[in-house]
């Protein structure tokens, strides 16, 4: 079964109350109603999960065991006990030294809460085996967190806060784009002195207008002059990991791509290299003195 948040579906806070969240069902209700909406699947599909999530949340028992139990509660109803079920979703905002927009999300991926015995969940909740329930692991939490590509190739570290908690995330060198970092102990608390489930954050690297990075291989534009490109020369190209002169053949055409191994960035196993890959821009000038314009004149009688 899908894992859904019903606050999320409905369109309501987690506090509302029971009015609010009758409104908020019959508002959708009406504008995803089959009848509606003829022959629509995504509108059936959709009303069927606002049947689902009002439900749950209309009826105070099924809505207080969705909130207690979070990701567990998925768990529960498959083993038989219960009403409806849906993954319980927070999101929150962190805020990182140098760049926003790290976004963090409760039991979404990286896996859920494990451990738990069925049995234990229905001592918790009717009381009817009188044991002691066994502790039960929070559940795990999935973030995002933008470097740019400068980072993902050195490394870096990042502070986030979380509801008042500092936390440093170290990004390390090489990161690819879409890698996934976890700090244990760093998620959901959990049930009768059980651990912390773990934080997953997923790196994404943001191009800039100097460097592109694509898996291993980074890609940078240089411009070099027009006397250059038709003479030959060396020009200075700076890279991520330094400066270093490039060698640019007499008769060199606007967009050439040169190709340097193993300048690229290196993954984080530290054995796998890219390449560098220049594109070379031919600096066209704008103003053009006669002298100049006298010999582009001589030239072209010549075909050039």
């Amino acid at each position: 079964m899908e894992y859904k948040d019903y606050y999320k579906i409905l369109g309501v806070d987690k506090n509302a109350s029971p009015d609010a969240v009758k409104k908020a069902y019959r508002k959708l209700a009406r504008k995803h109603h089959p009848d509606v909406n003829p022959n629509d699947k995504t509108a059936e599909a959709k009303f069927k999960e606002l049947q689902e999530a009002y439900d749950v949340l209309k009826d105070e028992k099924k809505r207080k065991e969705y909130d207690e139990l979070g990701t567990n509660y998925f768990n529960f109803k498959n083993a038989g006990g219960g009403g409806g079920y849906s993954q319980n979703e927070h999101y929150y905002d962190y805020s990182g030294e140098g760049r926003s927009g790290f976004n963090f999300n409760a039991n979404g991926g990286g896996g859920t809460g494990a451990g738990f015995n069925f049995e234990d969940i229905f001592s918790d909740l009717f009381n009817r085996s009188g044991r002691k329930q066994g502790p039960l692991k929070g559940s795990d939490m999935s973030a995002s967190l933008e470097v740019s590509v400068i980072e993902s190739v050195k490394g870096t570290e990042r502070i986030i806060n979380l509801n008042g908690e500092k936390i440093k995330v170290k990004i390390p060198a090489g990161i690819s784009n879409g890698g996934r970092i976890k700090l244990s102990g760093k998620g959901s608390p959990g049930l009768n002195g059980g651990s912390y489930g773990d934080l997953y954050i997923t790196v994404s690297i943001i191009n800039d207008s100097i460097f592109e990075r694509k898996e291993n291989d980074i890609y940078l534009n240089k411009k070099i002059k027009l006397t250059e490109a038709v003479l030959g020369a060396k020009v200075e190209v700076s890279a991520i990991d330094g400066k270093f002169m490039l060698t640019i053949p007499p008769g060199t055409q606007n967009g050439t791509k040169f190709r340097i191994p193993k300048k690229g960035a290196t993954d984080v196993s530290g054995k796998k290299s890219g390449d560098l890959i220049v594109t070379v821009q031919v600096d066209i000038p704008s103003n053009i003195s006669d002298k100049i314009k006298k010999t582009f004149t001589e030239l072209s009688t010549e075909g050039i």
